[in-house]
């Protein structure tokens, strides 16, 4: 066989990248490309951003339709700095008798020499190189006729000028140009914004620990006690479900800010600055604490997050299509380590950690079967997020 291995931190993945794996499976006659996804490389700092796993899975959405691109993960569980040349050493010993071409972007043709052990790279894998757009075509084969007399192996361009489009550009204008996604896949689209990633907004323990003492003053004992545990519970099925797991964190701490002020108090905040309090919250005010919660995020608390804010308003309640952090704090609201009276706990609790979506169904099941005990306390957001899960799940089934 002749195999292609593309390695790159791929943060995120965009159209390019693919471009230059077909093209280079195209002209070079290869039968498979390796999306090589990079762990710890020496010269970038992969942890700047977004979790390893997150990498991975945006690769995955990236290539679910091409048969002929895959991925290799050894790198992204590779302890330690990740070189080049131990994995290309890795590929030679399992495909002794196929022939391996390695695929690399102009720029790293150029530093080619600086590499560590370069030699055994270009030894174990014929280098095909992915011009960039712009590029001087006698300067890159200048560097190939250098490499060839440094090395043993072939050098060899590929017929395919990448754009301009950089990972750095996509994750710094994300929220800023919408012309930025026009060079992503739609999932990974979607996959970015639903696990936050490359937001402005990044938060720290030392944040943590700063909304840990100020919902110490704000909240009563019991209801700070029970705000820790979301917060902490929040923190973890974000681990799980790879969301930046401080911000869940803070959105666990702020859910309740809300929740230790009077009625009068919360009808007056939302009339006051224009917020819609439908009939069953004029009836019931303490409805109100998400919402309030919510607007206190930025106007208190310097949490501009508008993930958070929505995150809070819907914590009771759900809303229908929640986001990844709507889940997670709906969820960690009702499962953590202080609930003692909701029924199932326990499946509930292990449900949380396999199949997120459906622990939120289930919980909308228990929800409005004690609602309809309680018909005047109904809330129509939760009747309808319920109804939306039961269809999601019929058809996630």
């Amino acid at each position: 066989m002749r195999i292609g291995i593309y390695g790159g931190t791929f943060n995120p993945i965009h159209n390019t990248h693919i471009e230059i794996a077909k093209a280079a499976l195209n002209q070079y006659n290869l039968d498979k490309v390796y999306l090589l996804v990079a762990g710890t490389p020496p010269h970038k700092d992969t942890a700047e951003s977004v979790a390893d796993i997150c990498r991975l899975e945006m690769v995955e959405l990236a290539i679910q339709n091409d048969k002929e691109l895959s991925i290799d993960d050894r790198e992204i569980y590779r302890s330690g700095k990740s070189y080049s040349y131990i994995t290309l050493t890795e590929l030679k010993n399992e495909h002794p008798d196929d022939d391996l071409f390695f695929i690399m972007g102009s720029d790293s043709l150029l530093n080619f020499k600086n590499w560590v052990k370069p030699e055994i790279i270009s030894n174990a894998a014929t280098i095909l190189v992915a011009p960039r757009l712009g590029d001087d075509t006698e300067l890159l084969n200048k560097s190939i006729e250098e490499c060839k007399t440094l090395f043993e192996g072939e050098f060899f361009l590929i017929d395919y000028a990448a754009n301009g489009i950089a990972s750095s550009k996509v994750r710094e204008d994300f929220y800023k140009d919408e012309k930025v996604k026009d060079c992503l896949k739609p999932e990974v689209i979607q996959y970015i914004i639903n696990h936050n990633l490359y937001s402005e907004h990044q938060y720290s323990y030392p944040d943590i620990l700063k909304l840990s003492e100020e919902m110490k003053i704000a909240l009563k004992p019991g209801r700070y006690v029970h705000t820790l545990g979301v917060a902490t519970t929040a923190y973890a099925l974000a681990l799980k479900w790879n969301y930046p797991a401080y911000t869940a964190m803070v959105a666990g701490m702020l859910h309740d800010c809300a929740k230790c002020i009077s009625d009068e108090e919360r009808l007056d905040i939302c009339e006051s600055n224009d917020l819609p309090i439908s009939d069953i919250e004029r009836k019931y005010p303490h409805l109100l604490h998400g919402k309030v919660g919510a607007y206190f995020c930025s106007s208190k608390y310097d949490v501009y997050d508008p993930q958070i804010a929505h995150a809070i308003t819907y914590h009771t309640t759900g809303c229908p299509n929640m986001n990844l952090l709507d889940k997670i704090i709906f969820v960690a609201d009702y499962i953590e380590p202080g609930r003692d009276k909701q029924p199932r706990l326990d499946i509930l609790r292990s449900e949380a950690y396999t199949d997120l979506d459906r622990c939120v169904y289930m919980i909308l099941e228990d929800s409005v079967a004690y609602l309809n005990n309680n018909p005047d306390m109904v809330d129509p957001t939760t009747v309808d997020t319920y109804n939306y899960y039961k269809q999601y799940m019929k058809e996630k089934r």
